[in-house]
């Protein structure tokens, strides 16, 4: 005698049914002629080598004017303590330039993908706003980062 055969009736019909549900939620996603979903792509930035040398100070006054103009200092400070957001102090020896352009340009995307935009989002309570940086103001503001955390 089978251990299922011991089962009232209703338990002899729910294990097979169980058990097909199981099998049904395995690693394999797709369906007969339906292409899987491809997984979360990550912000396509660049990839690029972190300026080094002197520091472009005219592009630095000018990522200083976009911290301004896209509102960054209202989260954010350069020194002083964390506000809505962290303190970007040392921003730039602490994170690769490449996660910066992103997290600047794509935040939004860089949640999707990064564990380290996750993890501040758990921090700080509060997502960064896409505040539309483009590539070009991003790398204003890396230099201005750059600058002011010398």
């Amino acid at each position: 005698m089978s251990p299922n055969s011991r089962l009232p009736l209703p338990g002899r019909l729910i294990l097979p049914a169980l058990a097909l549900v199981v099998a049904a939620c395995g690693e394999r996603t797709e369906q007969a002629g339906q292409p899987q979903a491809a997984p979360a792509a990550a912000p396509t930035v660049a990839v690029t080598p972190a300026p080094t040398g002197p520091i472009d100070e005219a592009l630095a006054a000018q990522g200083a004017e976009l911290f301004q103009q896209k509102a960054c200092a209202s989260c954010h400070r350069v020194g002083g303590g964390r506000l809505t957001g962290p303190d970007l102090e040392d921003v730039t020896e602490r994170r690769a330039y490449n996660w910066i352009m992103a997290m600047i340009t794509k935040p939004d995307s860089m949640l999707k993908v990064d564990a380290t935009a996750r993890q501040l989002l758990m921090e700080y309570a509060t997502p960064m706003a896409n505040m539309n940086v483009s590539t070009d103001e991003a790398r204003a503001l890396y230099e201005f980062l750059r600058r002011d955390s010398q």
